[in-house]
């Protein structure tokens, strides 16, 4: 079987460990019989230097009728404070990753947090608070509505002077002079319902409990988030369900294990809680994410490792969370044998005492200190 897969290399250090990453994902599908063809669709900065933009229209709509893609980081400061200046809208992160996710509905926003015991060094948390299995936070953030799109969704149900007089503008027409500025956030019952469903299956396929994190003591959004999740929950009496406040969920971060689950999170809540949790983890270049629409099948994969232009081509970023990144994607399109290879393959690594820079505890041999394309190939060998 052929699949045909959107591929966005990205800025900085992006390509290095995109070609990597790719290079893993192709030799683990053949595992399940399927041939992985990448059909480049440029954006970030360096599709602004061959196309004026950051989102080319040609690359947006082949990527949308693709309907997988997937995504190395965009974004460069250099690129942001300059030409991101005196145009803001070309900034490609908001640009490129809001626009794919609104157009391609892409709800479900997986970003599973592993405690791997190899790699508690890099905590910044006490050693004894990571335990000697495996931790598994599998966040998964409600990609839609929210405050994130509530401005653009809404705004032009009310008329005009209502927006004036309470401040409901796009963040690109804020000024800062305003007497009044108004962010509008909702949930709809149906995409709610549709969400906790498929959280609750996650943690049913998982053995694992479901955590919903709300504002429910405050908040009357909240509220109804929680009366759904209450209700979505008795379809799945064999998945145990928990009830957290942001603020607590929070606190918890400082103790991973007590987190240990499916975590269900609002747009905003998914977007802190998870990027605080990849800091109590130790080291973004572990993360992965995948962003799915339940309905048609639709979506993005990415790591949340960023672009490291600092160490663009000198073959020193760490690609492990490109890598597990396309584990998703292999199981998204039905390559589950390849992708637990890959899942597995990167355990293997870790506990051999294989690293990059920044995976490193300063006590290795130097010789188990690898670069960007060594370490694919290591992954590669384990697979």
């Amino acid at each position: 079987m052929k699949k045909i897969i959107a591929l966005v290399r990205g800025d900085g250090s992006g390509p290095e460990m995109m070609a990597v990453a790719c290079a893993v994902a192709v030799e683990a599908a053949k595992k399940d019989g399927v041939e992985i063809v990448f059909e480049e669709t440029p954006m970030g900065w360096c599709a602004y230097k061959e196309y004026g933009d950051t989102l080319p229209p040609q690359s947006f709509k082949r990527a949308v009728e693709i309907g997988t893609i997937f995504f190395g980081a965009v974004g460069d400061p250099a690129f942001d404070n300059t030409i991101g200046g005196e145009k803001p809208e070309m900034k490609p992160e908001a640009r490129c990753l809001l626009a794919l996710r609104k157009r391609m509905a892409l709800l479900l926003n997986f970003r599973p947090m592993i405690f791997y015991p190899e790699l508690r060094h890099l905590s910044p948390l006490r050693p004894e608070l990571i335990p000697d299995w495996v931790v598994k936070q599998i966040f998964i953030r409600f990609l839609l509505q929210d405050t994130y799109f509530g401005n653009l969704d809404l705004m032009d149900l009310f008329p005009i002077e209502i927006r004036v007089s309470l401040g409901i503008k796009l963040k690109k027409d804020v000024i800062g002079d305003e007497d009044m500025i108004t962010d509008l956030a909702y949930f709809f019952r149906e995409t709610v319902e549709k969400y906790m469903r498929a959280a609750f299956i996650h943690a049913q396929q998982l053995g694992l409990p479901l955590i919903s994190v709300d504002k429910a003591n405050v908040m009357s959004r909240y509220e109804f988030w929680r009366k759904i999740a209450t209700k979505i929950g008795g379809e799945f009496p064999d998945v145990p369900l928990r009830h957290q406040f942001v603020d607590s969920a929070n606190a918890l971060l400082f103790v991973p294990e007590k987190l240990h689950g499916v975590i269900a999170c609002g747009n905003e809540h998914g977007d802190i809680l998870s990027d605080g949790a990849a800091a109590a983890l130790g080291s973004m270049g572990m993360m992965c994410s995948s962003a799915i629409n339940p309905d048609t099948g639709a979506a993005m994969f990415e790591s949340g490792a960023g672009t490291a232009p600092s160490l663009a081509g000198q073959d020193k970023a760490n690609p492990l969370g490109r890598i597990l990144s396309a584990a998703l994607m292999l199981r998204h399109i039905g390559a589950p044998v390849g992708a637990e290879a890959i899942e597995k393959a990167v355990m293997l690594v870790l506990r051999d005492g294989w690293r990059t820079a920044d995976l490193s505890s300063g006590t290795e041999c130097s010789d188990k200190i690898i670069g960007t394309r060594a370490m694919g190939e290591k992954v590669l060998s384990y697979l």
